[in-house]
């Protein structure tokens, strides 16, 4: 069954949230490469959310030390990050 990992991400501003949409945007493929689906939602001018789709546990835990090492080097720091993981019970993608 597919695990799925949800990111909530705080920015300090509005610039800071959409300069690391975009660096997310270029470099998130290569960094999760087992990603079955990567989305993220703006949920309000300096806030955001990211699902990402994984084929199974091991795979989702395998991408949490990428994760880890891309948070930690990334120029723009969001100012809270925290997350949830669980299976996933419905997907339906038209």
């Amino acid at each position: 069954m597919s695990t799925a990992r949800i990111n909530m991400l705080e920015f300090e501003s509005e610039e800071d949230l959409n300069q690391r949409a975009a660096m997310y945007q270029r470099e998130a493929p290569e960094l999760f490469p087992n990603a079955e689906i990567l989305l993220t939602i703006k949920t309000g001018p300096t806030s955001a959310m990211s699902v990402s789709i994984y084929p199974d546990e091991k795979s989702a835990e395998e991408s949490l030390i990428r994760r880890n090492k891309h948070f930690k080097a990334a120029e723009v720091q969001p100012r809270e990050a925290w997350y949830l993981v669980g299976e996933v019970v419905q997907r339906h993608v038209k």
